[in-house]
């Protein structure tokens, strides 16, 4: 992607939708953190349930359908948007459910498990974008995109599941990270069969001697010659 096409495609209307969703992060983050934005509060929610938290979430998540709806109503599917939209969602991610492990809502052991799968995941694909090419999100990625965020929504009850049954906020957050590391694999799948490739291409070209090139110019030689006689 050279520079004059990536000027033209920052700033399409699917790509503008999923800076908004980069940008809402930080609310979602403050709104779950902060006990005094809770409402409602009650016995199964004795601090107030973070009902602006989850608004928020739930608007933020949209987004992640918005884009890619807009991309084709719009035939303004672009590398670029490509390339950000999983990463938006990575951040999203991230940040919620950290914003969930300080509110109380979530255990640090998903937090640490998202994060190092979104890690080790972002690393992967610089790496592959810088030797080879990008890889585009498959359907089991956004099948574990969509559990994940629905996750986070039902953490947000997790006083309620907590007492009433048995930690189901947490099964499904932990279907949804098992479901990321799943995805995350054939990632790395697909991505380690680029790198073999490449290796072979450049094994292939370190094994081409200087007296093999000096014959192929001769081989062409010739035949241009014989042609020119003929």
């Amino acid at each position: 992607m050279n520079l004059k096409n990536l000027k033209c495609q920052l700033f399409l209307v699917p790509n503008i939708v999923t800076y908004l969703r980069v940008l809402l992060c930080p609310v979602v983050f403050y709104l779950s953190i902060a006990k005094s934005t809770y409402l409602f509060k009650s016995v199964e929610f004795p601090d107030g349930f973070p009902f602006l938290a989850l608004i928020a979430l739930i608007i933020t998540s949209g987004t992640d359908v918005l884009d890619g709806f807009l991309a084709r109503k719009l035939k303004q599917t672009s590398d670029w948007g490509k390339m950000i939209d999983p990463v938006a969602d990575k951040i999203m991610h991230s940040v919620a459910a950290l914003g969930l492990v300080v509110g109380g809502h979530l255990h640090w052991a998903f937090f640490v498990a998202i994060l190092g799968k979104e890690f080790f995941m972002v690393a992967w694909g610089v790496f592959l974008m810088k030797n080879a090419k990008l890889i585009q999100a498959n359907i089991m990625g956004k099948i574990a995109s969509a559990w994940l965020s629905g996750g986070a929504f039902f953490c947000y009850f997790h006083t309620f599941f907590a007492a009433k049954v048995f930690y189901l906020d947490w099964i499904i957050m932990g279907l949804g990270v098992l479901l990321s590391y799943v995805a995350f694999s054939n990632y790395c799948y697909q991505g380690g069969k680029i790198v073999i490739q490449l290796l072979k291409e450049k094994h292939g070209k370190k094994n081409s001697t200087p007296q093999q090139v000096d014959d192929s110019i001769t081989t062409d030689t010739t035949s241009t010659t014989n042609k020119e006689d003929l």
